[in-house]
C-alpha cells in the first residue's frame, strides 16, 4: 500500500491539471476536507485498535488495518490539497514549504504546513514501526506517534480559517470528526482507569512455597559405615 502512495498522489495531481477548471475548483476545496476527515478517521481507528477490554485480537487487527489505510488516504489527499493550491495560485511555493512564511496569513497557513509535516512524520514512523521495534527503538515511534494529536488540532484550525467560509457539509464533517475523536478518547481513558482500579483492587496471591530439597549425606559417610559393619 505504501508503495502505491506516490503513484496515487501523482495520478490525482495530473488528473486535476488536465481536467476543466470546475473540477479543479472542487478538488481545491474538497481535497483538504477529505485529508482532514481521513486523518480524523485514522485517529479514531488508532484509538480503537488499542482497546483490550471490548475488542478481541482479530477486531484489533482489523482496526489497525483500517487505521493504516485511512492514514495513507490522508497523506494522498494532503498532497493533492497542496498541489491544487499551488496550481491555482492561492499559495506560494515558499509558503507551501516553510511554515509561517506566507506574508498575508502567516499563522493560519503556517499551522497547516506544520500540521502537514507532523502528520507526514507520523505516517512514515508508522510505516517503519516494525523496523524500529526490531532495533529496540519502539519508544521513538511512540513519541512521534503522539504528535498526531496536536497535528490534527492544528489541521482543524487551519481548515476552518484558511479559506472562504466553510460550506455546511464541511462544518458537519468537521463537527463529526471532533465529536468522534473526543468521544473515543474519553472512552479509552475511562476504560483504562477502570482497568487500573480493577487491577489495584485485586488481591495479590502469594506464590506457593516450594518444598525444600532433602539434605544430602556428607561425602564418605557410607564408606565409614561399611567399614564399621565389616
Amino acid at each position: 500500500m505504501w508503495s502505491l502512495l506516490p503513484l496515487l498522489a501523482v495520478g490525482l495531481g495530473l488528473a486535476a491539471v488536465v481536467v476543466n477548471g470546475a473540477l479543479q475548483a472542487f478538488l481545491g476545496a474538497a481535497a483538504g476536507v477529505l485529508a482532514l476527515v481521513s486523518f480524523s478517521s485514522a485517529v479514531l481507528w488508532g484509538l480503537a485498535a488499542t482497546d483490550r477490554l471490548l475488542l478481541y485480537p482479530v477486531h484489533r487487527l482489523a482496526a489497525q488495518a483500517i487505521h493504516r489505510t485511512m492514514g495513507v488516504a490522508g497523506v494522498v489527499f494532503l498532497a493533492l490539497h497542496v498541489w491544487m493550491k499551488l496550481i491555482q495560485g492561492r499559495i506560494g511555493a515558499l509558503a507551501a514549504i516553510v511554515p509561517f512564511a506566507d506574508p498575508q496569513r502567516p499563522v493560519v497557513l503556517g499551522l497547516g504546513v506544520l500540521a502537514g509535516y507532523l502528520l507526514l512524520a507520523v505516517a512514515l514512523a508508522g510505516a517503519a514501526r516494525g523496523l524500529l521495534a526490531r532495533t529496540g527503538e519502539a519508544r521513538r515511534w511512540r513519541i512521534v506517534h503522539i504528535c498526531a494529536y496536536p497535528a490534527w488540532g492544528a489541521a482543524l484550525v487551519h481548515g476552518l480559517n484558511a479559506g472562504r467560509v466553510p460550506a455546511p457539509w464541511v462544518n458537519v464533517l468537521y463537527s463529526v470528526a471532533v465529536v468522534g475523536v473526543i468521544g473515543v478518547l474519553g472512552l479509552r481513558l475511562a476504560l483504562q482507569g477502570r482497568d487500573a482500579r480493577r487491577r489495584a483492587a485485586a488481591p495479590v496471591r502469594p506464590a506457593p512455597a516450594r518444598p525444600e530439597p532433602a539434605a544430602r549425606p556428607p561425602v564418605g559417610a557410607g564408606t565409614g559405615r561399611r567399614r564399621q559393619d565389616g
